[in-house]
């Protein structure tokens, strides 16, 4: 009987969802640090065909069942060819983009109609004394443009729903593709400073590496309209956390959405603040503890995908969303993943 592993703090939750899901005739079984010993992992290891989960315990055990490593989210920059077992593909899983993308329009709807407001306001003082047709105004996304930075899954999503209220969408990317029709223009990175200048919004959702981290810096920042608002759904640190808080501070931009930050709270640490800088005292500011994707159709997605891979495994098929394949030591000498669990 092939056996799925579901391992690690954040992925044992989400077992009874495998479970549903998965190809008739496989095991799931379940290791959660929580409550299992670290000794308990070995031997579910040694008899996995997958396993599922972000962080093992360091050093990898023997695992010679071992067809996949899914991650079942889409961030792996906690590991690395390396640090996995030699020839297994390491595969992640999407299905979040929908998620983030009406959290984005939720976002820039909320900085042009400022509803929060609206209803504090009417909470507080009804008519306000005001007849009909004597009120302040809002403003409106119609005619917007939204420049996306780092187009693929998520900028896809954001960008169809943004052209139904009428926006105008443009985007760069690292690899070149031809410009799809829900954009005015797709551009490389060396369009960035255009994109910057023509966005009234600027969403950030691209993969954080060596090259993107500290990207949006004070000179990238200055760029921009004075009344533009930039939403990071990617990672805190592509933007360069000192120039963002002071182009906020200094009305140098118009606002900001942020989701990401530079600062997690890390399973038993001390608390930690999400930020180094007062992003809670500015009032132009949307802010949420990284909860853009945190619906539960998004995991019901995912777990089905996840399932579907294994199937995919289990036929002796190529698995999707390959990322790439394990090139440690014999087993036994790999480091772990590390990192998230």
């Amino acid at each position: 009987m092939p056996t799925v592993l579901v391992q690690g703090r954040i992925a044992a939750p989400h077992a009874p969802r495998l479970k549903r899901f998965a190809p008739d005739g496989w095991d799931v079984t379940v290791w959660d640090p929580s409550s299992d010993p670290v000794e308990a992992f070995e031997p579910l290891a040694l008899e996995a065909d997958v396993i599922v989960g972000g962080g093992v315990p360091i050093p990898w055990p023997e695992v010679p069942n071992l067809k996949m490593f899914q991650i079942p989210w889409t961030g792996f920059d906690f590991t690395a060819p390396a640090q996995m077992p030699t020839g297994v593909p390491v595969a992640n899983t999407y299905e979040h983009e929908t998620t983030i993308a009406e959290f984005i329009m939720a976002g820039i709807l909320e900085m042009r109609v400022g509803l929060r407001q609206l209803d504090c306001d009417f909470r507080a003082g009804g008519w306000e004394g005001l007849a009909p047709g004597v009120s302040p105004i809002h403003r409106e996304v119609r005619g917007a443009t939204l420049g996306i930075i780092g187009y693929g899954h998520i900028g896809y999503e954001t960008a169809i729903r943004a052209n139904a209220f009428g926006m105008r969408c443009i985007g760069v990317r690292r690899s070149q593709q031809p410009c799809p029709a829900e954009l005015a223009w797709l551009g490389q990175n060396d369009r960035m400073d255009e994109l910057l200048a023509q966005s009234d919004f600027v969403l950030v959702a691209c993969d954080m590496n060596d090259e993107t981290i500290g990207m949006i810096n004070a000179e990238a920042l200055a760029k921009m309209k004075p009344d533009a608002v930039i939403i990071n759904v990617a990672r805190g640190k592509i933007i360069d956390e000192d120039a963002l808080f002071d182009a906020l501070t200094d009305r140098r931009i118009g606002g900001a959405v942020l989701d990401v930050w530079y600062n997690y709270q890390m399973p038993d640490a001390p608390p930690v603040w999400p930020s180094n800088r007062p992003f809670q005292d500015l009032d132009n500011v949307i802010l949420s503890a990284h909860r853009s994707a945190s619906t539960e159709e998004m995991h019901e997605r995912r777990w089905k995908f996840v399932a579907d891979n294994c199937a995919r495994i289990g036929r002796g098929e190529v698995p999707e969303n390959i990322v790439f394949t394990g090139t440690g030591a014999a087993s036994g000498d790999v480091g772990g993943a590390g990192g998230i669990g």
